[in-house]
């Protein structure tokens, strides 16, 4: 016999496992894209960064043209100050004494004033522009969530879907914003240092120049390393990351299970490996740098070598070999911002073609061409109804209804079941058994792989989804609340409810004295996720949301299987009045509350094994009647323990 204790810790092993497989799938799904990125670019790569450029471009076209702008005037006045470095150096040996330092002064403190004005403004457009990208993405993508069907919410774990909208988004936005900045200010600068270089003195110039490939390809080598030596970093972070979320979310089940030791094992294990990794990946880092620097100290020394011989033998002024070093000195940051840049590029490929991805993702359930014309035809003829159809549900029927949510694994095997208007349908059935599936198929979360769902004798795609949707409340196992006030979680079911509808809708399901209990009653606020409230008081105000809506059809999934017997005798006073005359479907855990229901169908393995009231089932004695007599032994033997 199973007491309170193991109950409890059956119900959190429940909820460890579901929330440490999501963590699982979203870090899996993480590593499986992550192993993309950095790598050499694939038209379909270059295509998603295409289309997401052009997506942020076309909005924000006076922005960009304003960071380029502004770009090209930072690169062109920095190129232009060592030419004024040069003429102030040859004038100094030519006149000596009599040169005019104030005239150059002046200019150079003026190129100066303009490009710190120039670094001002592009430092505040682009940040701006870093914002609004990032806003309208994220409305974006948030309106495109909106959009789809609840089977593509079934299917991804909410913590990747959290991590596009805002992990990946942020990075894309400052990529964007900053690169596009550092790309048109490096890129001109360096043809602009190369174009003086080779002016000054072309032998010069050739030869170190000719360098520089070199120094390119070497550069880009170590960028690869490192990359791949980052990658392996953010693959193993990721298990690290997998085991701990595993870990905390499924706490009580290793305290039970007495698993602390091998969590710590692997956890361990991995942690010695990302150490190992971020030691070598740090080691690479460190050595570029100095490398390079190295590498640029020899192409100046070619440069002051050879230009120093033909400034001995006069055909190169002493000025222009100061310009010549400072050139080629400067040369190497906007190379490396550059080459940078362009790996920040690659790096978030995988950013890009997540996001890309997700805002492809089409609606898998959607209202037809017929029915939008039916919307539009409802629209001008100015009716009530969204689609022009009736108001009114007075029959639901499946008929023949098959449906898999995998190809050759059947949930649902030819269904057929009609009910008339203001009946209740209870559905009993194993775990597994399709109950949940009718009702997902009813709502239109799903539709039938075959067979038709009815509404009123027509097949329910021929009406339009919101209103459909529109005309169901549902009341689910494990209740959600909303941030927010007690009140403004019930009105979530009517957003324009007033007060006295609020409070109506409680005391219609006997939530209003629990809630007047509360500090604050109607304002007391509701932490993420409910978590200052009880389950039972979760529940209720689930209820109330629901019946606030008014709707024609309820589903109540297993909504009192998780309250306490005080919670649920509340429920089960309120529920006669608030199910009178609306159609109601009740999948039901402890058979003793649906007793009252119109009509009882059994579920076994996707099929409809029995059907009919609770008196006729179990006069029929099958398959209700053993799960009703075992249930109703266990409870009593339940009840005797607690005594």
């Amino acid at each position: 016999m199973m007491n309170t204790q193991d109950q409890t810790v059956q119900a959190g092993s429940a909820n460890d496992a579901a929330s440490a497989q999501q963590s699982a799938d979203s870090q899996m799904e993480e590593m499986q894209i992550d192993n993309r990125a950095a790598e050499n670019s694939t038209p379909a790569q270059k295509g998603a960064w295409k289309r997401l450029f052009w997506m942020c471009y076309q909005p924000h076209k006076k922005l960009f043209h304003k960071i380029i702008f502004l770009a090209l005037c930072c690169a062109m006045i920095e190129a232009s100050l060592t030419l004024v470095t040069k003429a102030v150096v040859d004038d100094m040996v030519a006149l000596g004494p009599e040169i005019n330092l104030q005239k150059y002064a002046l200019l150079y403190l003026a190129m100066i004033a303009v490009f710190v004005s120039c670094i001002r403004a592009f430092i505040r457009i682009t940040g701006r522009l870093s914002s609004e990208l990032m806003y309208s993405l994220r409305k974006q993508t948030f309106e495109h969530l909106q959009s789809l069907s609840f089977s593509f919410f079934d299917k991804n774990a909410v913590g990747w879907l959290l991590s596009r909208v805002t992990s990946d988004i942020a990075r894309i936005a400052r990529v964007i914003a900053w690169g596009t900045l550092d790309l048109f200010w490096g890129v001109p600068f360096i043809i602009a240092i190369f174009t003086v270089l080779l002016v000054l003195d072309l032998k010069v110039g050739l030869t170190v120049l000719a360098l520089f490939p070199l120094l390119v390809a070497v550069a880009w080598l170590f960028n690869t390393k490192i990359l791949k030596s980052s990658r392996k970093v953010r693959r193993t972070n990721s298990r690290l990351t997998a085991i701990y979320n595993e870990s905390i979310a499924g706490i009580q089940t290793s305290k039970v299970l007495n698993r602390e030791q091998e969590n710590l094992q692997a956890f361990k294990v991995d942690s010695a490996m990302m150490h190992k990794q971020s030691k070598h990946n740090l080691l690479l880092t460190s050595a570029f740098y100095p490398f390079i620097n190295l590498f640029i100290s020899v192409a100046i020394g070619v440069g002051l070598w050879l230009g120093g011989i033909e400034v001995l033998v006069g055909t190169l002024t002493l000025g222009s070999l100061v310009a010549f070093m400072t050139y080629a000195r400067m040369l190497m940051d906007p190379m490396l911002e550059v080459s940078g840049k362009l790996a920040e590029l690659q790096r978030t490929t995988a950013c890009v073609e997540r996001v890309v991805g997700l805002l492809d993702v089409e609606p898998e359930i959607s209202d037809s061409h017929y029915v939008r014309q039916k919307m539009v035809n409802a629209m001008a003829a100015g009716s009530n109804v969204i689609d022009g159809g009736d108001e009114t549900i007075s029959s639901i029927e499946f008929n023949d209804v098959s449906f898999a949510y995998k190809q050759n694994e059947p949930v649902l095997s030819s269904f057929n079941f009609k009910t008339e208007a203001g009946k209740t349908i209870a559905l009993v059935g194993a775990t597994g058994s399709g109950k949940s599936t009718i009702v997902n198929l009813l709502a239109r979360f799903y539709e039938p792989t075959s067979g038709e769902l009815k509404i009123n004798g027509l097949d329910y795609r021929q009406r339009s989804l919101a209103w459909l949707q529109s005309n169901f409340g549902i009341v689910l196992q494990t209740p959600f609340l909303f941030t927010g006030s007690v009140a403004s979680n019930i009105r979530y079911g009517k957003l324009d409810a007033s007060d006295e509808e609020v409070i109506a809708a409680a005391k219609a399901v006997n939530a209003h004295e629990l809630i007047m209990k509360m500090e604050h009653g109607y304002q007391t606020q509701v932490q993420e996720g409910g978590n200052n409230l009880s389950t039972g008081q979760k529940q209720l105000i689930s209820f109330a949301r629901a019946i606030i809506h008014n709707p024609q059809i309820l589903i109540m999934d297993e909504a009192t299987s998780s309250v306490d017997t005080q919670t649920e005798h509340l429920l089960q006073q309120s529920l006669k009045a608030v199910l009178k005359g609306r159609t109601s479907f009740v999948i039901a855990h402890r058979l003793s509350t649906i007793r009252a229901a119109d009509e009882i169908l059994v579920i076994d393995k996707g099929e409809l094994i029995e059907q009919g009231d609770h008196q006729a089932l179990m006069n029929k004695q099958g398959v209700y009647y053993g799960l009703y007599q075992k249930q109703f032994q266990t409870e009593q033997q339940a009840s005797l323990l607690t005594q």
